[in-house]
């Protein structure tokens, strides 16, 4: 009992103390147009139980202590009396329930949608749904890394009065709609996504599914292509299906550098090389042409499909023809992926996808719009799920690249740094993580690992360390847990580093590099490394940024054959942006889509609960 009536001092303290903090407010409320009001003002306890009074049964806002003082302040006045802006919130509010970062929001969208909250009740909840919104809006910049990119929801707490007052401000100036439309992500990208993700919503027929797991070829016979027809039929107003050509690789044309089949390479996780593209199951369903029509008889001429006890089998309709695996080609690019014609799990995965699942998708990309730039003047952006890299210079991008990202076991963190400088021929000192999980198992096989592949071993990681020779040490003393050994690869050939390190400030240790194994880099699917990203195009990526510091092409030829480590400081500020963007509108205006490699757009199919809901508000 003494702590419920704490709890509800501590409400009627904080209540009035907002009522406090509003009132300057009514005074300018004065002067614009309103209904009649009442001549004396509710206090915060009486209003509480008046706004609980006009809600339905189970509905119960979240901020119903806040909005009690809101509407006292506000004279029991309705806060939505503009039309438009009702319409520009219930939008953006139906894109963060879409999303599914936080299920209150699909609660929202829920109870606006229910014909019982009408009138001052409808009232109630889109002011409740607006305190959440802006808590939302205020608090995503510095939390997005977390509330966007998480399987658990953050936690809903009272937005900062500054922010509620904004808000209150412009209900009395009749501002609304203008206050409204300053809260959706201020990206060039938005307006584009949000009728993309529209245009999704409006296809309500059930979708088409391919069920069977095996992997499908050209000339292929399966009872899927009847399904697969129609899903590309109805993908049309997304993909172009009538272009004819053959497409060309998603990315830039890959940086054929020679390729040192003897370097160790830690960014290939080989389950995942193993996994990347299976072979294809031979079964009922997935069939060759030849393999279903009957065997002609030894007295029908040759190619004859006719028996003497069975009619030809029509097969036409199963048959996967020219024309669908060109199509299936155009559709694989629009994913990203490779485009080989072959309908394997991803291919498929996508195919089933339907317009629901990726406006969804497209929802929870939109609010990842506000952590990112609207428009990059000079600086590096990665996108992770991409596999890509743009370098803007002066408002142009100047270089595109293929890069690899980390494997989902060691994912490359999303951050925000910059470019210090550009080591040519960098040697490397290999993280202690890899040391134990990678390194040492190796040795405790094979002593001469560490000569094989130009590593050296050092006392420690001071800058006076020793080398240490591998023969003096008692191998049976050592574990992985216990190796008290620097491991460093040097410069050269051999270095998994390449010729060229981006080095840039790093909690986590990350940087851009070069790579010594570029075959890497023609593969669809390159979440492949310890977690630095490597770059295809470093060599090209290298030049621009030397050349701004004042060397030419002449002096780092000769620096990079000679094989001296150099570094070269940046002369000027250029940000880097490691991002996660899993889906956005391309510049033809079609949608693209990305395979969610760390499993971060799991909250989504919560989102996809409540799309018929969210459609209407849309």
């Amino acid at each position: 009992m003494m702590l419920k009536r704490k709890e509800s001092l501590r409400v009627l303290v904080a209540s009035s103390l907002l009522a406090a903090s509003i009132a300057p407010l009514t005074q300018s409320y004065a002067a614009v147009p309103r209904m009649p009001v009442r001549t004396t003002t509710l206090s915060s306890v009486q209003s509480f139980s008046q706004l609980q009074a006009e809600l339905p049964a189970g509905v119960k806002p979240l901020y119903l202590s806040t909005l009690a003082s809101l509407y006292a302040a506000n004279h029991m006045q309705p806060l939505w009396q503009d039309r438009e802006a009702v319409h520009q919130f219930q939008q953006q509010l139906a894109e963060v329930a879409l999303s599914g970062i936080q299920p209150q929001f699909t609660q929202w969208v829920r109870w606006l949608t229910d014909p019982r909250v009408t009138g001052m009740s409808r009232d109630v909840v889109l002011s409740d749904a607006m305190l959440g919104y802006l808590q939302f809006t205020s608090g995503v910049e510095i939390n997005g890394s977390n509330w966007l990119y998480s399987n658990t929801p953050y936690k809903m707490t009272t937005p900062p009065l500054t922010v509620i007052n904004q808000w209150q401000l412009a209900v009395r100036h009749g501002t609304t709609e203008h206050f409204v439309t300053t809260l959706e992500p201020q990206h060039p990208q938005y307006k584009k996504m949000h009728a993309a993700l529209k245009h999704l919503l409006a296809d309500t027929q059930a979708w088409p599914q391919m069920t069977s797991p095996a992997s499908l070829r050209p000339g292929q016979v399966s009872n899927d292509v009847p399904a697969l027809r129609q899903i590309l039929s109805r993908s049309a107003s997304m993909i172009d299906v009538t272009d004819n050509s053959t497409p060309a690789p998603t990315a830039e044309t890959i940086a054929q550098n020679p390729t040192n089949n003897n370097v160790e390479d830690f960014s290939v996780d080989e389950t995942a090389e193993k996994t990347q593209k299976p072979t294809p199951a031979v079964s009922p369903s997935a069939t060759s042409v030849h393999d279903v029509l009957p065997a002609p008889t030894p007295d029908a001429p040759q190619g004859s499909t006719t028996t003497a006890t069975a009619a030809p089998v029509v097969i036409s309709d199963n048959i996967y023809t020219p024309q669908l695996v060109e199509a299936v080609k155009r559709f694989q690019k629009w994913q990203g992926l490779e485009p080989d014609g072959v309908i394997g799990p991803s291919t498929r995965q996508w195919l089933n996808a339907s317009p629901r699942i990726r406006a969804t998708l497209l929802a929870l990309n939109i609010q990842r719009l506000r952590i990112l730039p609207g428009d990059v003047n000079t600086g590096i952006m990665v996108n992770i799920p991409n596999y890509s890299l743009k370098y803007y210079l002066n408002g142009s991008e100047v270089l595109t690249s293929r890069v690899i990202v980390g494997r989902p076991s060691r994912k490359t963190p999303l951050m925000s740094s910059v470019l210090s400088n550009v080591v040519l021929n960098p040697p490397w000192n290999v993280p202690t993580s890899l040391v134990r999980e990678d390194i040492v198992p190796k040795l405790m096989r094979d002593s001469g690992y560490l000569q094989k592949h130009g590593f050296t071993l050092l006392s420690g990681w001071s800058n006076d360390a020793e080398v240490v020779d591998p023969s003096t040490i008692n191998w049976s003393m050592i574990s992985p847990d216990h190796f008290p050994y620097r491991v460093r690869q040097q410069a050269g050939s051999m270095s998994a580093l390449g010729r060229y390190k981006f080095n840039m400030p790093s909690s986590d240790s990350i940087y851009l590099h070069d790579t010594p194994n570029h075959n890497l880099f023609q593969r669809d699917v390159r979440a492949l490394s310890s977690g630095c990203v490597r770059v295809n195009k470093a060599s090209e990526l290298a030049n621009m940024l030397l050349q701004d510091t004042g060397w030419n092409d002449a002096r780092i030829s000769s620096t990079v054959k000679g094989g001296s480590t150099t570094f070269v400081p940046i002369r000027h500020h250029i940000p880097v942006k490691l991002f996660y963007l899993t889906a956005w509108v391309s510049e033809d205006g079609k949608p693209q889509f990305r395979t969610d490699i760390y499993n971060y757009d799991s909250t989504a199919r919560s989102g996809a609960q409540i799309s018929s809901q969210a459609e209407k508000l849309l």
